[in-house]
């Protein structure tokens, strides 16, 4: 089918994008001028791109004929804007403009990513039925997203899946994230400062998510909200071992030099019985292949270590 893909440019949106059309889906596409296509090199020829920049963008859109969105676009998702109301206000406004450009193409599917930060601070492996105390911008904005998308799904009677996602990790994923940091600076050589790295955390590989994606498609009668995870968790610790083990990294983590920031979770898991029941899905990519893998591929470029010790604690 035809899908209406925004985000294709990011992490998340460019990898869902390459499996689309692996899967033999054409797509068109919205990115801004400023939006870097390092991530989409391999397809950007064989997208239909439409300039969000552009005052008749939507009418573009509309033209197109989507039979389906998946929107993967959102402004404000690093930790100093999470908190920015006003930028992850304007979220909740773009959604209400995809919403019209949908209803005016006669999509008929709706698919879009949520977060764990929905729920608030959690401590345990949580299911759909726990209950959603947001405590930033970030995550009350989210679960708006939700409660809007859900109404005006059921008003259209169209299909939705509101898929909440917990740690993403994998190729393309943004330099200054915990992993990515971790093999540059095991690369270099340098002394790694951390936490007691003792927290528990839920890894999805970011192939997986995008082929949970497609399992959602397979199945355009079915609607919800949904936890897509790995379905398990990992302790960080173990997490910097095993990437010392790929990387051949020497010197020993000075585990528990840095403190944890207030409030940190300590264990934050999604439960995706129900995605996997729901969509007849299984994610094949375990953590221990899916960190080998990474560190052969992520290059040791320099990166200013008081940058990398400020962002490791602001992650954990």
């Amino acid at each position: 089918m035809k899908i209406f893909v925004t985000g294709g440019t990011g992490f998340i949106g460019s990898h869902v994008c390459r499996a689309l059309m692996q899967a033999g889906h054409s797509l068109v596409c919205l990115k801004r001028k400023t939006s870097g296509s390092e991530r989409c090199l391999d397809f950007l020829g064989r997208v239909e791109w439409v300039d969000h920049d552009s005052p008749d963008w939507a009418q573009m859109v509309i033209t197109a004929t989507p039979q389906a969105v998946i929107h993967g676009a959102w402004a404000g998702v690093k930790s100093v804007e999470r908190d920015d109301w006003k930028t992850q206000g304007e979220n909740i406004s773009f959604l209400l403009e995809l919403m019209r450009v949908a209803e005016m193409a006669g999509v008929k599917q709706f698919i879009a990513f949520g977060s764990q930060a929905e729920y608030g601070i959690i401590d345990g492996r949580v299911n759909e039925e726990h209950p959603c105390q947001p405590t930033t911008a970030y995550g009350m904005a989210k679960l708006a997203c939700q409660a809007i998308l859900e109404q005006f799904a059921r008003r259209q009677q169209m299909s939705y899946a509101w898929l909440r996602l917990f740690s993403i990790y994998g190729p393309g994923e943004d330099a200054q994230w915990f992993i990515p940091t971790l093999i540059r600076q095991m690369k270099n050589g340098r002394q790694l400062e951390l936490t007691g790295c003792e927290q528990r955390y839920d890894y999805l590989h970011v192939q997986d998510l995008a082929s949970g994606v497609l399992a959602v498609l397979r199945y355009p009668e079915k609607s919800g909200i949904f936890n897509l995870t790995s379905n398990a968790s990992v302790q960080l610790k173990q997490v910097v071992q095993l990437l010392r083990e790929y990387t051949a990294y020497g010197p020993e983590p000075a585990f528990g030099k840095l403190p944890y920031r207030p409030g940190q979770s300590m264990h934050l898991e999604g439960d995706s019985t129900r995605f996997n029941q729901t969509y007849t899905f299984q994610p094949r990519i375990n953590i221990i292949e899916g960190l080998r893998k990474l560190a052969k591929e992520t290059p040791a470029i320099s990166i200013d270590p008081c940058i990398n010790e400020r962002i490791l604690n602001e992650s954990f």
